[in-house]
């Protein structure tokens, strides 16, 4: 059953490699027609270019997050965990993530305490739990929008928060919030256009390390997703310091 599943994972991951070379270029070459072109905001034409842009990219998304979907399901996935640092971590991510921020002008506060403990945790994991609450926060605060990353110590855990500035979360949406393939219908803007896999994904890798994540939101008043995670136990954090 092991030998399938590898060469299951080997033809999917081959595959969306496949389809992922063209879409980069289509993605490219969009982008660079836009740039010549220097049409009018607005126009049909500009319209129709950030329309092919926009949905090859969430192309690119859904292929992404099918990849990854797969690898947990069949227990694919290298799971290390280790004592680590959790500021180096979302700064990190924060600088990865710069140039997606910037091109909607939006701006990123951090507020992370000083003296956090470590985190026992998969360093790898760990950033695409940040990666995947900080795009959603992104895509879904407006342009010029607000967002928010803070850190602090509750007890003998590590909690973060991703916050953004965008419509919200309906009361009665919220509970099916990560579930596979649920995309939520914000108010103002009608389902957002997504894979439904990535708040899923960062479910299943919270709960890896024995944490949990929830949400805060309110319709109009932008949305908070909180993680915590455990402090890593004294012995192993003094043999990483």
């Amino acid at each position: 059953m092991a030998g399938k599943s590898g060469k299951a994972i080997e033809f999917i991951s081959a595959t969306v490699h496949e389809l992922k070379t063209p879409l980069t270029a289509i993605i490219a070459s969009a982008e660079l027609l836009a740039e010549e072109l220097q049409l009018e905001k607005g126009s049909t034409e500009s319209r129709l270019i950030q329309s092919i842009i926009r949905n090859a990219r969430n192309i690119d998304e859904r292929l992404s997050h099918f990849s990854e979907m797969s690898r947990l399901l069949v227990g694919d996935l290298r799971f290390q965990p280790e004592p680590v640092e959790v500021q180096g971590i979302i700064r990190s991510v924060t600088t990865q993530l710069y140039p997606l921020i910037q091109g909607k002008k939006q701006s990123l506060e951090l507020e992370l305490d000083d003296h956090l403990p470590l985190v026992r945790g998969d360093r790898q994991c760990l950033e695409r739990i940040l990666i995947n609450l900080l795009t959603n926060a992104n895509k879904f605060s407006p342009e010029q929008g607000k967002m928010k990353v803070s850190a602090w110590q509750d007890g003998k855990e590590v909690v973060i928060e991703v916050s953004d500035s965008g419509a919200g979360i309906p009361a009665e949406e919220q509970e099916r919030i990560f579930n596979p393939y649920y995309q939520v219908n914000r108010t103002g803007l009608g389902k957002h256009s997504s894979s439904g896999l990535g708040l899923t994904i960062t479910k299943f890798l919270v709960e890896l390390h024995g944490g949990k994540i929830w949400l805060k939101s309110k319709s109009g008043a932008g949305s908070s997703f909180f993680v915590s995670l455990p402090e890593a136990v004294s012995d192993e954090s003094n043999s990483n310091r």
